[in-house]
């Protein structure tokens, strides 16, 4: 079943057969949780859950709903467990992701490294399946998957095709905002800052899609739907936060993103006088986006609206500088050393 069934909504002294199907989840995803009562949620699995949400990009809640149990169920499968084809629904995992990845480092395009195999993983794989003399179907089986394992060294030591097209295409992209296409998603609690921020671009020359929702893959298909070039998600939090997350795995980045990420950061502490951090993140807005995306989790939400002007400018300002200086190869380093991780 790829489709995530609807589970519990589980938390800390939760007890039952949920509880243990969470810590198997957690168990293969990596992470730590009670050895003795299986059945209870206890303190070591909060911390495990806290962990694995913040890892994934999600909200550090320790509360286990929909999108926990969806990120947990697409962690639990690693490549070779299972065969891999076009279905429907579509197939979706971090095996995906790193079959996506193998293919795009041996030089066979299977698209964006979303962990969700669609049509352009099916072309990729008959690619590889063909010019590796091994039959033709397009399903990454046992064969596939022994060859693409053999080719690892080989493939760890060249860039994903789609990083080279990410720093094409922002090479390549105009120098200024006039009719590009923007994005901003509102999560939540903050429609007054998004609606500042839409009206700042507007004027510059941009061409912007406002979305209110609380659900990151409708907030990605609208931005792909669009044909997005940019998209950038806000999230209004109690606590006092200047946070920053764009797509990252532990074998791909988004250059495009991360850049955008910093330069944002750096306008937005000095406007809001708060301390901020960017990290990478697989939370499912970043990964399912076909273009920079980047998501601001920004406090506390009740005065937010207050500072919607100064949060705005900043943003532009940002973003200004961010076309004006398209991502380049600096990032190519770092990309090799999360390889070798």
């Amino acid at each position: 079943m790829n489709q995530t069934p609807q589970r519990a909504r589980l938390q800390r002294g939760d007890v039952g057969e949920a509880v243990v199907e969470l810590h198997s989840k957690l168990t293969l995803a990596g992470y730590l949780v009670e050895t003795v009562h299986l059945d209870r949620f206890a303190g070591r699995t909060h911390d495990a859950v806290v962990a694995f949400q913040r890892q994934r990009g999600l909200e550090g809640t320790g509360i286990v709903g929909g999108e926990t149990w969806k990120s947990l169920d697409e962690a639990a499968h690693f490549f070779g467990g299972r065969l891999l084809c076009r279905r429907t629904p579509m197939m979706r995992g971090d095996d995906v992701a790193e079959l996506q990845l193998l293919l795009g480092s041996l030089g066979f395009d299977s698209g964006w490294i979303d962990g969700i195999f669609g049509p352009q993983t099916e072309i990729g794989v008959a690619d590889f399946q063909r010019n590796a003399g091994i039959p033709v179907d397009g399903v990454a089986g046992p064969t596939t998957v022994a060859t693409l394992t053999r080719l690892r060294l080989s493939a760890n030591a060249a860039r994903p095709i789609a990083a080279i097209r990410d720093q094409e295409r922002l090479r390549n992209s105009p120098k200024s905002l006039v009719g590009r296409r923007i994005v901003i998603g509102d999560f939540g609690y903050s429609p007054v800052v998004a609606g500042e921020l839409g009206k700042v671009l507007r004027a510059v020359g941009a061409r912007v899609l406002l979305l209110h929702h609380n659900d990151g893959s409708t907030h990605a298909r609208a931005a792909n739907q669009f044909d997005a070039e940019i998209y950038m998600g806000l999230m209004a939090v109690p606590d006092d936060a200047c946070e920053a997350s764009f797509y990252e795995t532990d074998s791909y980045s988004s250059y495009g993103g991360k850049d955008l990420a910093n330069f944002v950061i750096d306008e937005l502490s000095l406007a809001l006088r708060i301390p901020g951090s960017v990290e990478g993140s697989r939370s499912p807005v970043l990964r399912e986006t076909r273009m920079p995306a980047v998501v601001f989790r920004l406090g506390g939400r009740d005065q937010l609206g207050d500072y919607r002007r100064e949060i705005s400018s900043a943003i532009h300002d940002a973003v200004m500088r961010w076309v004006a200086v398209p991502s380049t190869a600096t990032h190519l380093t770092d990309l090799g050393q999360a390889k070798q991780r």
